[in-house]
């Protein structure tokens, strides 16, 4: 299956796919509800194991409340039904589909054994009641899982039960004769390790002080950890597997051609992201995971009529996969629909945008651009633009010129929101190179297609770093009257952070919070040195938004951003 596509569930239609709201109402509570009896039931397994604690003949209201019962059978399945019993509870309560079908056994599994150990009619119709109200709610528990690999979860249970069983043994080893009344040996307390772990016991074993005591019961617990330890790998969240795929980029180019808005739509088809299409085919968005969190690059790509249904679906996609989903770097314009759908939003910076009717070198505003330009034409200093393809021997400037750059503590290549130094990439962009008077290229910038034939858009902005003062500023204004010449209206130098001042909205709590953090400790972001070099140009700041699903969504939000953007490039082309 591939990971880029919307695929609805079996039987799902546009007529019937669910919506955000699906997961209110009495589907929800019902599914609340199993889970809480589910837990019941497994905990009532696991206490008629530790001996004293419940008695045999549990009182009827509570095998009636909690009937999935296995304390019929052995000791050690029941400890598995048990645990298993809980450990489906937990992710039932999340919606996970793994769990949900692990339950719909159990309880299936629990009538056939009232019935067959006694006709004990009245716990099957209750283990009946359980299975009926986990079909009731089954659209609910939508959360995929990973495919289970035999080899982790064998690897995983070897070395959480190999941890428990050495902290037995060495256990028993150390113990005192009087508190058991007897003298272990390494073979005695390995043996009695296993048989106490599998549960089943030895009649002869009594503890005789509170710590032998104490440490009866520890084992139980830490052999109850490394279960669970063990059973997580069947419901992690599905594993992202990222693959090129070009047919699915070109679609998706060919979508950003005919809506595409800015130069960020063009990086949203780049090589080092997975597409979606919305089930329309009309629209798509480009997002990358890592860690089981789905960052998408700004806001979907196709008529305005169709975004808020790629968005559902793409939610949706997530969801039934374990991930949780955030926006980075959408516009203001969409902030109604992600709001609608119950995200929260927070801003974390603007694009530097500026006016090319209004530049000019003249008048006072402009003086020290003017002196700067007039200084480097006297040097022999010229620009120059170079549409692609760009000649292997200007591309191996470029190259110097970017690897000295990256040598400037602070800088480095960025991914996601950005391109890098690619040779094919670069030869593709139309550049404007600055060349010393001895014929040298000490600066460049390349332009990206921005989708908007009054718009230009620059990614790599580069310069060595031996260069005279003021080559950026000659560069960008020799640039700026270029443009203007050719009849482009406005130029984008990117997103750049703003202050908390620049947005009229009211913020949130947890906005407030991360501004006082940066307010603080300044040294963490660094970011004043990029907003103050674009402000020099900007005439117009378009504010830029994270949107996320709820507050403790932020901190993994910005992790996995994080590493995100600093990936490596290498990506694998799928068939």
């Amino acid at each position: 299956m591939r990971p880029y596509l919307y695929l609805p569930p079996e039987g799902e239609t546009a007529a019937n796919r669910p919506s955000h709201r699906d997961r209110t109402g009495w589907t929800r509570l019902a599914a609340r509800a199993v889970a809480v009896l589910v837990a019941g039931s497994g905990a009532l397994n696991l206490v008629s194991l530790m001996g004293g604690v419940v008695p045999v003949h549990e009182p009827e209201w509570l095998r009636r409340l909690f009937p999935l019962d296995f304390a019929g059978v052995s000791r050690t399945l029941t400890l598995l039904a048990g645990f298993a019993l809980v450990l489906a509870a937990l992710h039932l309560w999340t919606g996970k589909r793994r769990a949900w079908q692990l339950s719909l056994s159990l309880a299936s599994a629990s009538v056939l054994f009232h019935l067959t150990r006694g006709w004990d009619l009245g716990e099957a119709v209750c283990s009946a009641a359980i299975a009926a109200l986990l079909w009731f709610a089954r659209r609910h528990f939508r959360l995929g899982s990973d495919r289970p690999r035999l080899g982790t979860a064998a690897a995983r249970a070897f070395l959480a039960f190999l941890v428990a069983g050495a902290y037995g043994a060495v256990g028993f080893w150390f113990l005192e004769p009087n508190d058991f009344h007897y003298n272990f040996n390494w073979w005695d307390a390995s043996v009695q390790t296993l048989r106490l772990m599998l549960f089943w016991g030895d009649p002869g074993l009594a503890p005789h002080t509170a710590y032998a005591a104490w440490f009866l019961d520890s084992l139980f617990w830490i052999a109850a950890a490394a279960f669970f330890y063990s059973a997580m790998v069947l419901f992690r969240p599905v594993a992202y597997r990222f693959h090129f795929n070009r047919s699915e980029s070109s679609r998706a180019e060919s979508i950003a051609t005919q809506y595409g808005r800015s130069g960020q739509d063009y990086f949203k088809h780049w090589p080092d992201k997975t597409c979606f299409f919305s089930s329309t085919r009309r629209s798509f968005l480009g997002y990358r995971v890592s860690g089981s969190y789905a960052i998408v690059l700004g806001d979907p790509v196709g008529p305005d009529d169709d975004r808020k249904l790629t968005i559902e679906e793409f939610v949706a996609y997530c969801r039934r996969r374990g991930w949780r989903v955030g926006f980075h770097q959408v516009g203001p314009e969409s902030l109604r629909i992600y709001e609608a759908l119950g995200f929260r939003r927070f801003k974390v910076g603007g694009d530097a945008i500026v006016d090319l009717t209004k530049f000019s070198l003249s008048g006072s505003a402009r003086k020290e651009f003017r002196n700067t330009v007039n200084r480097l034409d006297r040097l022999g200093y010229r620009v120059e633009r170079i549409d692609p393809p760009l000649t292997d021997l200007l591309l191996a400037q470029l190259r110097s010129i970017s690897d000295g750059w990256l040598e400037i503590p602070g800088h480095r290549e960025r991914r996601f929101t950005l391109g890098r130094f690619e040779v094919d990439y670069v030869r593709s962009t139309p550049v404007y190179v600055v060349f010393d008077p001895a014929g040298l290229a000490v600066a460049f910038l390349n332009l990206v297609p921005s989708y908007d034939a009054r718009l230009a858009t620059v990614d790599l902005m580069r310069r060595r770093r031996s260069g005279v003062n003021g080559l950026m500023d000659f560069l960008f204004a020799k640039v700026f009257l270029d443009l203007a010449a050719r009849g482009f209206e406005t130029f984008s130098l990117g997103m750049a952070p703003l202050s908390v001042q620049d947005d009229p909205n009211p913020i949130g709590a947890d906005e407030r919070i991360v501004h006082w953090v940066i307010r603080k400790m300044p040294f963490l972001f660094r970011a004043d040195s990029l907003r103050r070099f674009k402000a020099k140009y900007a005439d117009v700041w378009s504010p830029r938004y994270a949107v996320y699903q709820s507050p403790l969504d932020l901190p993994r939000f910005g992790l996995a951003l994080r590493r995100i953007t600093e990936m490596a490039g290498d990506w694998k082309e799928a068939a």
